[in-house]
């Protein structure tokens, strides 16, 4: 049967409908065309750095040779979504209408000199460098103005990708979107009512319960949420309190890369080349200080779309119920022979509810 469930988060509904996912489909997903390991013709590959805007940052392939060959470059995006600029928006109203100026900043992470490269086929430290590349970044960006800084990824066509050499994108916007300041109103609402921060909280039951954690480690988790909206969407979240990515530390941030890319590989193994999004939330500009909040890595895969019931209600439907995809993914995590990090490790407890 159908269940309906509250986001804790957003306190916004989803429903949870397995009965939807034997429906006949006249469609499949799209089997992508394997990528060659260089392209004359793309701007992103070694040799065509002048087809880019200037770097605004980069990992050295050598850390004693700077100025040689690169590992992730980050550089200004050609084809901003917000005009670069470090004044303040300001908001204009006429009657009921109000508009304030695009700017922001939005960038390009280059996130391996390999065009046929992708996130589950590295290793674990050239995952870290590209978390390293989002930490730097929002660091240096966070200053700026009020707003937020997000990091995201778009994997594959119908996720949104345009080029296929691996990449992620940083953006930051001069205010706070409304999904946000639900997001962060809850969370104040939580600590106002319990003293604690919810989402510190809500891990701990999740680790206590263990039907939705995938995998563990000693300072980050990952685990299915009770509501997702969206089939195998699964988040990694930080054990101890921290509101922002940009905060976080080396240990949490290997720890962090290493949990990805397993993720990444057994979704891969266990549904193929799947277009997914993967979006790194963190709290807004000058509140990284607050109890709260606390920052978070969410990967929706693109395995459904929405259609009138979703579009008139704003109610997901998620033919997936979280448990069985967080036993499918324990499976696979399992079933992986690569060598596994310290303190990465699949929790013992959960594989047993697998």
């Amino acid at each position: 049967m159908p269940e309906l469930r509250r986001d804790p988060f957003t306190r916004s509904w989803v429903v949870i409908a397995p009965e939807r996912a034997d429906r006949p489909q006249r469609t499949g997903p799209a089997t992508p065309r394997p990528a060659p390991a260089a392209d004359p013709d793309c701007p992103f590959c070694p040799g065509h750095e002048q087809d880019t805007p200037a770097e605004v940052w980069r990992l050295p392939a050598d850390r004693d040779d700077p100025a040689g060959a690169w590992a992730v470059r980050v550089v200004p995006n050609r084809y901003p979504v917000l005009a670069p600029g470090d004044r303040a928006a300001h908001h204009h109203t006429t009657g009921l209408h109000t508009r304030a100026d695009g700017i922001g900043s939005h960038e390009v992470v280059i996130e391996s000199p390999s065009h046929d490269w992708d996130l589950p086929d590295g290793n674990d430290t050239a995952v870290a460098d590209i978390l390293r590349a989002y930490r730097a970044r929002c660091l240096a960006l966070r200053g700026r103005r009020p707003g937020l800084v997000l990091p995201f990824r778009n994997h594959g066509a119908a996720a949104g990708t345009s080029l296929p050499h691996p990449h992620s994108q940083i953006v930051a916007t001069p205010i706070v979107p409304l999904r946000f300041r639900q997001l962060f109103d809850v969370a104040r609402t939580y600590y106002d009512d319990h003293g604690r921060c919810l989402y510190v909280d809500h891990t701990a039951a999740e680790l206590a319960d263990g039907e939705r954690v995938v995998a563990t480690s000693d300072g980050v988790v990952a685990l299915t949420p009770y509501a997702a909206s969206t089939p195998y969407e699964t988040w990694i979240v930080p054990r101890h309190h921290q509101a922002s990515f940009a905060d976080a530390p080396d240990d949490i941030l290997d720890q962090t890369a290493a949990l990805l890319r397993r993720l990444l590989a057994a979704l891969r193994d266990l549904l193929g080349d799947i277009p997914y999004n993967y979006a790194l939330i963190s709290a807004p500009n000058g509140e990284e200080a607050t109890t709260y909040f606390a920052w978070h890595l969410q990967i929706a895969p693109r395995l459904t779309d929405p259609a009138g019931f979703e579009l008139g209600t704003g109610i997901a439907v998620n033919p997936v119920p979280p448990e069985h995809a967080a036993a499918q993914l324990r499976q696979a995590l399992t079933a992986d022979a690569a060598p596994q990090p310290a303190g990465a490790q699949v929790s013992s407890r959960a594989r047993a509810r697998g």
